[in-house]
């Protein structure tokens, strides 16, 4: 299963992300840490073609991860800052690596820019997340403490996940998982 983070800067989605991933003993697969990685002292803000790159390096490491183990959960804290069209991309490479894709979503309703309701309903008002069916979305209100906050993802998320996923029967060939890896942004 691969579980994306999303959600506009600031929102505390690496501290939820880690938490998710302490929790349900899943990897945590995460831009920001790769870049301090990578990139030790670069404290500049990040460009459109290093962002996209750290991204791309994600989404490899995903794929491997799960192809060595099916049954693992990653925590996938990439969110390019250009994202228009990566939720789309995202559930179609996480569909050709056969896993459940869920967004959880933060948001913090007192900011200007996120008037969204307050609410634990799993659905957030957004084009890009169309794709993704309405029971592997999750929003989260971030504006709540961060044990609250973890707890309504971990809700969420259980509520979701309790049938068992059904995966192809099967690997998958490394053209199909290139193929998924070039369409996701």
């Amino acid at each position: 299963m691969i579980i994306y983070l999303h959600g506009s800067h600031g929102t505390r989605k690496a501290a939820l992300a880690r938490g998710l991933a302490d929790k349900l003993g899943a990897q945590l697969l995460s831009k920001e840490d790769l870049h301090k990685a990578l990139f030790p002292g670069d404290s500049h803000p990040l460009s459109e073609e290093k962002d996209g790159w750290l991204c791309d390096v994600l989404l490899k490491a995903t794929a491997w991860n799960l192809e060595i183990e099916p049954t693992r959960t990653i925590v996938l804290d990439a969110q390019r800052a250009a994202r228009a069209a990566e939720i789309p991309g995202l559930l179609r490479f996480s569909r050709a690596l056969h896993q459940d894709f869920h967004v959880v979503e933060c948001v913090h309703p007192g900011r200007e820019s996120e008037r969204r309701p307050r609410s634990h309903r799993c659905r957030p008002a957004e084009d890009s997340l169309d794709a993704v069916p309405r029971d592997q979305t999750h929003l989260v209100d971030m504006s709540a403490p961060p044990s609250a906050a973890l707890h309504v993802a971990l809700s969420c998320l259980h509520a979701a996940t309790r049938i068992e996923p059904s995966h192809a029967e099967g690997g998958r060939g490394s053209e199909e998982v290139s193929t998924a890896m070039a369409d996701a942004p």
